[in-house]
């Protein structure tokens, strides 16, 4: 229930998971494009070394962003897990994180080392978010929030968290199970 002694680079592995695999297919997609690229023969047009060298900062910037959103769902990790502890399961800890797929997988994740992940997945559930919403809300809604300062900064340049709560110190699992805002039925609502 209470998995405390998980090493960090695991827990990093697990958070980012789709994440990571995003980052192999686009180091495999670098390994394949950018020879060709180097093949093209573009001695006679400026214009097209212009655009072989902007199409090789473009794939290279690709494996480095899918880590940068590694790195944020990480910190979003063990600052919900820390509210969790702190606080019970409570539905305002899940609202930030409701319409992102990867930051839902963080607070899975987190929850499910309390102990809340059946509340934690409930609560998604109820919302209407299965496993193959992968593409933010945000991109269809709003598309041109990915061009806001807000968007960047909480998506690949979240600050570093410090947990509050030392979780190697503990023995036996100390939760609260019960919150003032916990979801209603929660046992019906996944089924």
């Amino acid at each position: 229930m209470f998995e405390s002694n998980s090493p960090k680079i695991i827990v990093y592995m697990r958070t980012g998971r789709f994440l990571h695999i995003i980052t192999l297919m686009e180091l495999i997609l670098i390994f394949i494009l950018v020879p060709i690229l180097f093949r093209i023969d573009t001695s006679q047009d400026l214009f097209l070394t212009i655009l072989r060298y902007f199409a090789i900062a473009f794939l290279v910037s690709l494996p480095v962003s899918s880590q940068l959103d590694a790195w944020s769902r990480y910190q979003n990790y063990k600052q919900i897990k820390d509210q969790f502890f702190i606080y019970g399961f409570d539905i305002r800890i899940l609202k930030p994180v409701l319409k992102s797929r990867c930051q839902r997988d963080a607070a899975l994740i987190s929850a499910s080392e309390l102990g809340l992940k059946k509340e934690c997945a409930c609560y998604f559930w109820k919302h209407g978010y299965r496993w193959y919403h992968i593409i933010p809300d945000f991109v269809f809604s709003t598309p041109q929030f990915l061009l806001s300062k807000y968007f960047w900064m909480t998506t690949f340049f979240v600050s570093k968290y410090e947990p509050k709560v030392d979780y190697t110190s503990f023995q036996a699992p100390y939760l609260k199970t019960k919150s003032s805002i916990i979801l209603p039925n929660a046992e019906t609502a996944c089924s």
